[in-house]
């Protein structure tokens, strides 16, 4: 609700500034046209090249991560399976020992974890740092090209646009200029 409020004051804010700029400028005979468009920066980020490699570094972050996290947990489980092999050989106070080794063993393994998924939420939160700075470079490239004076996210999670015509819609212009200016051509293959 505050979403929709904060919008429709921003829009009669657009207004009025037209409006009040169109009276004051109508007796020097130049009048300002505000053009504004829209770009759904999700579909961006799902459809150009930038964003699909964005997307593959990030993957390859995790893997790399969740193969540390299987081997520790691989180690658990074998430390658990010869505890229970062995209990019938072990004293009480051998087995104990053996519990608490694996409690401990445990507690680092869930340290290991919480740290390796903060780092995988910084990666994430720095490559969509990028991305960002990335689109925003590729929409001020097409709004100075073409004169908008606003462009604003479609994307409905935000809540910024309820409504917008598909003819202002620039988001395949950014997707085109994001892998033109961002894809760097692939190396030809040497010859023999």
């Amino acid at each position: 609700m505050k979403k929709r409020i904060g919008m429709a004051l921003l829009l009669m804010s657009m207004q009025w500034i037209a409006v009040g700029h169109t009276e004051e400028t109508k007796g020097a005979g130049s009048i300002e046209e505000i053009k504004i468009a829209f770009v759904d920066a999700q579909q961006v980020l799902s459809g150009s090249k930038e964003g699909e490699r964005l997307r593959q570094v990030l993957d390859d972050f995790v893997k790399a991560r969740q193969s540390v996290i299987d081997l520790d947990e691989q180690e658990l489980k074998r430390s658990q399976d010869e505890l229970e092999k062995l209990k019938s050989l072990l004293t009480q106070e051998a087995i104990t020992a053996k519990q608490i080794d694996i409690e401990r063993a445990i507690d680092r393994y869930r340290e290991k974890v919480a740290s390796l998924q903060g780092e995988v939420r910084d990666k994430r939160v720095n490559a969509l740092s990028e991305f960002n700075q990335k689109l925003e470079q590729a929409v001020k490239q097409i709004s100075e090209k073409e004169g908008y004076s606003l462009v604003m996210d479609k994307n409905p999670d935000r809540g910024a646009v309820i409504y917008s015509k598909e003819s202002h819609d620039i988001t395949p212009k950014v997707i085109e200029s994001m892998n033109n200016l961002f894809s760097k051509p692939k190396p030809a293959p040497e010859k023999k």
